[in-house]
């Protein structure tokens, strides 16, 4: 069978220059607390697109907009925080799908939610298209305030082999 891959291209960690106190790991009595304050989807709003610069400046094709990038795996923080990243960004209803649909299946499952949403692009949408070359931007949020974000090109469907 085949099936489309991902070439890792860029990755980048940001740390907001606010929401220490905002999204918080603690240890507690029965494992790990989250602490998760309201305050994150403003945190997200006023920050989002200078968090992702970095990654954007490695291709220098892509412009600072982001307008270039056809595929978003957001992490699903919550659905306010993927309505900041959407207007934000500018990004449209079919490119949040994937980030919405986990959210709605699953909840958020903190920064690993995020491999979910990857998941679906792979397994859903681009099942339906040849989308070989197409850029795809990855992002998911931790403690501090931090945005870890990736970009990659997705290969063309090749033959896997199995042992």
């Amino acid at each position: 069978t085949g099936a489309p891959g991902l070439r890792l291209d860029a990755f980048e960690t940001v740390l907001t220059p606010v929401g220490e106190e905002s999204m918080a790991w603690n240890i507690g009595d029965e494992g790990f607390e989250m602490v998760l304050g309201t305050y994150v989807p403003h945190i997200i709003d006023e920050h989002i697109t200078g968090a992702l610069a970095p990654l954007l400046a490695h291709d220098p094709q892509i412009d600072s907009a982001a307008t270039d990038i056809e595929h978003w795996a957001i992490h699903p923080g919550g659905r306010s925080i993927l309505d900041k990243v959407q207007k934000r960004l500018g990004l449209d209803d079919r490119q949040l799908a994937p980030a919405r649909d986990v959210l709605r299946d699953y909840g958020n499952m903190s920064s690993s939610t995020v491999l979910f949403v990857l998941k679906d692009i792979m397994d859903r949408h681009l099942s339906q298209a040849d989308p070989a070359g197409e850029k795809l931007c990855s992002m998911a949020f931790g403690p501090g305030l931090t945005v870890e974000s990736a970009l990659m090109t997705l290969l063309p469907e090749r033959e896997i082999e199995v042992e």
